[in-house]
């Protein structure tokens, strides 16, 4: 009698070493690796280790989301929409929103739908997941790659969304995903909440000085653990920290002075950085540096253009930071400026794109998951 497939998959396993099957799975994506896990129990219990999925996710590049209307779905588009907790199969209406993504792999840039619809916002991402708001208003966590999807127990509502911001982040010392809510009360005052999202529970935490922030036009940027916000829209010195570990909210001084409406705080390779239009001309990158026991600015980098770079607003830093990408809404065009080379050169996009919401987050195509989480198939 012939062995079955698990068994052959494992002898045909053991003839490497496990450590040459771990490094040879690294080099694939996130979407062949979905497929692997099929192979047999070993391979699915090697991939979903959490050794692996770290290891794979700092292996990936990073991408754009954003959200795009369409008419015509894809005969296998799926809905955040649930109905008891459960994801139901694509609803034709008018016009909806579903998550598309922009890879930078090459000068040519493709825009891939991920045929998933049932959207009203993305309010922040972190390690390959989604914190997402859905048509009905419902909060949720979701793995766009692998499809898992987790609605959240609501915090506190609020009247518009203009009065919150979400942060999503990852503590390191108690591996869980924590979602940090800042919002405006009916007293117009200023308070805060964060969710464990492993045991789903919501509990107060600091409350933000008084002034600290004026608005949340910026949405927080996550870096090893603390999540960072610029606190009003333009005419700003300083940021706001808090570490998730801390669960405190801390001042820190910028090292210049934010005057334009399109300065922004991205991350890169778990550092924080902040992008300062300095005039016309010109745009400074800051590095935010562990110095000892405290936190230094370091100018990185400066962009010198011939010509008005005003309306750029910068939007990723790729991985090895090599190249910022910015985004000119106005004109919904793409620009990518060579750290190395000191060359900005416009990004050619397959198509269109149709940037209603004028928000773009980084992401990763990860295996990230998080406890008690379901598959959308």
């Amino acid at each position: 009698m012939s062995d079955s497939p698990e068994k052959r998959c494992a002898h045909e396993v053991a003839i490497l070493p496990y450590d040459i099957i771990f490094k040879i799975l690294l080099l694939l994506p996130t979407n062949e690796l979905l497929k692997l896990m099929l192979v047999c129990k070993l391979w699915h219990k090697l991939i979903k280790s959490p050794n692996f999925v770290e290891a794979h996710m700092s292996r990936c590049e990073a991408v754009l989301t954003f959200l795009e209307y369409f008419t015509e779905p894809h005969p296998n588009t799926f809905s955040i929409v649930t109905n008891n907790d459960q994801p139901t199969l694509f609803e034709p209406l008018s016009r909806k929103l579903q998550m598309c993504l922009l890879d930078f792999k090459d000068k040519n840039i493709k825009i891939s739908g991920l045929n998933i619809s049932g959207f009203r916002d993305i309010l922040a991402t972190c390690h390959g997941l989604v914190l997402v708001k859905n048509e009905a208003k419902v909060l949720l966590v979701l793995n766009p790659t692998t499809r898992k999807l987790l609605p959240l127990k609501p915090g506190t509502i609020v009247r518009h969304s203009r009065d919150e911001s979400y942060g999503f982040v990852f503590s390191h010392h108690t591996k869980e995903y924590k979602i940090v809510h800042i919002f405006r009360d009916k007293s117009n005052h200023i308070d805060s909440e964060i969710l464990n999202v492993k045991n789903m529970s919501w509990k107060g935490c600091n409350v933000p000085s008084s002034g600290l922030f004026r608005d949340f036009d910026h949405k927080p940027v996550a870096a090893s653990g603390v999540l960072y916000w610029l606190p009003q829209s333009h005419e700003v010195s300083y940021i706001v920290s808090m570490d998730i570990n801390e669960e405190k909210f801390v001042r820190k001084d910028l090292p210049v002075n934010s005057s334009g409406l399109n300065d922004r705080l991205v991350e890169n390779g778990g550092l924080l950085n902040f992008v300062a239009h300095m005039t016309v001309y010109r745009i400074q990158l800051w590095a935010l540096k562990r110095d000892g026991y405290e936190d230094k600015w370091v100018k990185s980098f400066t962009v010198n253009m011939d010509y008005n770079i005003t309306d750029l607003v910068p939007v990723l830093m790729t991985k090895e930071s090599r190249r910022l990408i910015f985004m000119m809404f106005d004109d919904e065009q793409l620009y990518e400026y060579d750290i190395e080379d000191e060359e900005m050169e416009q990004v050619l996009v397959d198509r269109n794109i149709d940037f209603s919401a004028k928000i773009m987050f980084p992401h990763m195509n990860t295996l990230a998951s998080w406890d008690n989480s379901g598959p959308l198939w």
